[in-house]
């Protein structure tokens, strides 16, 4: 019931999401007087049902509900005056200025952000902010005993390793990856005692312990201007980290490519082309936090927001970026892009996101099936139930990929997944 319940709620807010990123489009474009012809929540084919029709808009369900689309057949080549788009007549096309077709197709991606802000905002004002409060041990899998044998107890505080303070899961992980088969020592707090633990990392760097970081929601003290400063920069914090964490992983993706043995820096397997995770991932793992602790979720809603935001920027055809680089484009020659080669590029673009889609949807219904996505999973050899996150990730990944698209005359929308469960180092 609980996990009904945790996958209905993510549904929801994958819903809202969408709608809110079609919405920015559908706004700015109705005030500057574009034709809407279709307001689609899901990708456009196969069955659909209309729902209602104002403001010269047909609103209508597609039976794929993996995305959402407005048609505004203005922001693509407007000497291409159809009569006909999606099944809708339209109106003789206007002439619309570069800047104003910019606005439009950046829309969806601004009122992203700023649904980001708001529920950052509510966060900071009912919970507070949160503050980490260390990093402690969350189990210790029988499968590999060489921390527990060291004399590591769960819950124990993880203060360090050898002279490395320790603030994140992912700090620990990476420092052993330098230490395979390396005696170190590990640092921890128990019962208000600092314990040193002497222990010798495996081949592979793990020593069977699962770290999982606490934090604490602190009321902020102060104005409304205050709060509202401090989730401005709270919101850009973990968006610097987003995209750090999407630029590494298609540099990773790509360094494999390239040389499919290769390392990364920490030593780590480069992350490959499975890494790649979309809806199912979502909301199985936004889920799981529904289920542990709610408040997650709000974390979780404010990461998906802004990563629907940063890959729908990406100038791919089909998405907000790539009308943004037609327009430039456009900008530079003094005249729009010949209509069949714009059309054919856009068509290539809409295909290959497709195929990601099939890619994303593999991966996903892998991970599942093999307990990759699971908040907590069952260690064969135990009793215990470690946390743990996907076994592609390096480290939380933010992991992207659109999971919507469009043709040259709508927008579209896209969905990933971030991770931000507890860390497993094992």
């Amino acid at each position: 019931m609980e996990q009904a319940f945790g996958i209905f709620m993510m549904l929801a807010i994958l819903s809202t999401l969408i709608i809110v990123h079609e919405c920015g489009h559908f706004l700015v474009a109705r005030f500057f007087g574009f034709q809407t012809p279709v307001f689609g929540f899901g990708l456009p084919f196969g069955p659909s049902w209309t729902v209602g029709k104002r403001w010269n808009t047909e609103f209508r369900i597609h039976a794929c509900m993996l995305g959402g689309y407005v048609a505004i057949p203005e922001l693509g080549d407007e000497s291409n005056a159809s009569a006909e788009v999606f099944g809708v007549q339209l109106s003789p096309f206007k002439k619309f200025p570069i800047w104003q077709r910019a606005l439009v197709a950046v829309a969806g991606v601004t009122f992203n952000v700023l649904f980001a802000y708001l529920v950052m905002l509510i966060m900071m004002t009912a919970l507070g902010r949160p503050i980490p409060q260390g990093v402690f041990v969350g189990e210790l899998p029988a499968a590999n005993p060489i921390a527990a044998t060291a004399g590591v107890l769960t819950n124990d505080e993880l203060l360090g390793v050898d002279d490395k303070k320790i603030k994140t899961p992912e700090e620990f992980i990476s420092y052993l990856a330098t230490k395979k088969l390396t005696p170190i020592v590990l640092h921890v707090k128990r019962d208000g005692q600092a314990i040193d633990l002497p222990m010798t990392p495996n081949k592979d760097g793990k020593v069977g312990m699962g770290l999982s970081p606490k934090v604490q929601y602190v009321k902020i003290e102060g104005s409304p201007i205050d709060v509202a400063t401090i989730a401005a920069t709270e919101l850009t914090t973990q968006t610097g980290q987003m995209v750090n964490s999407i630029g590494s992983l298609f540099q990773g993706v790509a360094n494999k490519i390239i040389s499919p043995n290769a390392k990364s820096k920490d030593g780590k397997p480069q992350p490959g082309i499975e890494s790649f995770h979309g809806v199912i991932a979502v909301v199985k793992i936004g889920a799981d936090f529904a289920k542990e602790d709610w408040r997650q979720l709000f974390m979780f809603t404010i990461l998906i927001s802004m990563d629907l935001a940063i890959v729908n920027l990406l100038p791919w055809p089909a998405l907000d970026g790539g009308h943004l680089a037609f327009m430039l484009l456009e900008a530079v020659r003094g005249k729009p892009m010949e209509e069949r080669a714009q059309g054919e590029i856009v068509k290539w673009g809409f295909l290959s996101l497709i195929a990601l889609m099939v890619v994303v949807l593999v991966n996903d219904v892998s991970a599942w099936v093999h307990g990759d996505l699971d908040f907590k999973k069952k260690d064969p050899k135990s009793n215990s139930a470690p946390k743990s996150v996907p076994k592609n990730e390096p480290s939380p990944e933010i992991k992207s990929e659109p999971t919507s698209t469009n043709t040259s005359t709508s927008t579209s929308t896209s969905s990933s997944t971030s991770s931000p469960a507890p860390e497993e180092s094992k």
